[in-house]
């Protein structure tokens, strides 16, 4: 349990040594996008998440080539987690999210090691909020 909340200190301290207030709020923006995309799109089929993923990457200047390969990796990624044919597009929509993050976390500065901390920071924090 102790490395569990060393994990999320860890991934705190990364961020408020590598980010300013305008990073911290870009941050914030990317979940209340994602959380959108989850309210206004609660049970996406594979062509929602195709059109979700294609203007996002688009906006974002992402060659169609890197799209379709996004895409074949999120989803060959839910099957790898056994995940079945309802649950894949949401799984696909919050690999997105991830990616997001990440991306901006390295664009940042933060090494993979620090993404990875703070990823799984906020996974465990996210999972002990459930939990209560």
């Amino acid at each position: 349990m102790s490395k569990k909340f060393d994990v999320k200190e860890q991934a705190r301290d990364i961020l408020e040594e590598n980010l300013d207030m305008e990073a911290v709020i870009y941050l914030g923006r990317i979940s209340e996008e994602m959380e959108q995309i989850f309210i206004s799109n609660p049970d996406p089929s594979f062509a929602d998440v195709q059109r979700i993923v294609n203007e996002y990457f688009t906006t974002d200047g992402r060659p169609a080539a890197f799209i379709e390969d996004w895409l074949r990796t999120a989803d060959e990624h839910t099957r790898s987690r056994g995940l079945d044919e309802t649950e894949r597009p949401r799984a696909i929509l919050s690999d997105l999210g991830v990616f997001r993050f990440m991306w901006f976390l390295k664009e940042r500065g933060l090494t993979e090691e620090q993404i990875n901390i703070v990823l799984t920071g906020a996974v465990q924090q996210a999972t002990g909020q459930q939990g209560e």
